[in-house]
């Protein structure tokens, strides 16, 4: 089972331009002045849609993998498998540093690409211009698109849920969910997304209704396992 949460997201081509218009909005007002015309119009123009982000229930560590793993019906021990799993990783990053490319079956290929800075020309390139090495997974037929077997539970996204539980804390009986939506940030690429995730065809329509009650004590309320990138989202 799949947790995702709906945002809202910009999808204005001209979204570098709102959010400049936002800035010099903000910038105005701390300095006790009125936004002008102009950029109040432009940001009037901005359009959202609801998409979806995947939000993870649980970090697997390797001993809690190995451990899930030796409950299939396998003959060796927890203590075995992770050990294995933990050689599988040294070994891997030995042999992409041996500029190898590692093909594991259905899981993919795992590979390197290399980033670097430009140089005049190709005499004058060196190794000392090469910034980053960085792993590549190429999924493998099993895991090229989970959709088909996906299995999909709606949640609240995690700024939802760590306002609510602020707002018990606090003894408050509303929350303003127009906060937490304007806090997220949108990738200039693709102004419909969030950074890391992929919105898809979501056609799904916010209600409008920007105002949650909190439950009473903390039934209804998810807590945010491990750290997530979009915390929110």
């Amino acid at each position: 089972m799949i947790n995702y949460s709906i945002v809202m997201r910009s999808v204005n081509a001209n979204l570098f331009e709102i959010n400049q218009a936002k800035n010099r909005m903000n910038a105005a007002i701390k300095a006790g002045e009125t936004p002008s015309p102009e950029d109040l119009a432009l940001v009037a123009t901005e359009v959202k849609n609801a998409f979806a982000v995947a939000q993870y229930a649980e970090v697997m560590t390797i001993e809690k993998f190995a451990k899930h793993i030796s409950t299939h019906g396998c003959v060796y021990s927890r203590a075995d498998i992770s050990a294995i799993l933990y050689m599988a990783v040294d070994c891997m990053r030995e042999q992409l540093l041996e500029g190898k490319k590692i093909r594991l079956g259905d899981l993919g290929d795992f590979s390197v690409n290399l980033s670097s800075k430009g140089a005049e020309s190709a005499d004058k390139f060196s190794a000392q211009n090469i910034t980053g090495v960085k792993v590549v997974w190429d999924a493998g037929a099993e895991f090229k698109n989970l959709l088909t077997d996906a299995e999909f539970n709606l949640v609240a996204s995690r700024d939802a849920q760590a306002a609510i539980l602020k707002a018990i804390k606090a003894g408050e009986t509303t929350v303003d969910l127009n906060a937490t939506e304007d806090k997220k940030p949108t990738t200039e690429e693709n102004p419909g997304q969030t950074p890391g995730n992929t919105p898809g065809n979501n056609t799904q329509q916010n209600s409008g209704q920007n105002t949650q009650t909190p439950p009473s004590g903390n039934q209804g309320t998810q807590t945010p396992s491990g750290d997530d990138d979009d915390m929110g989202d």
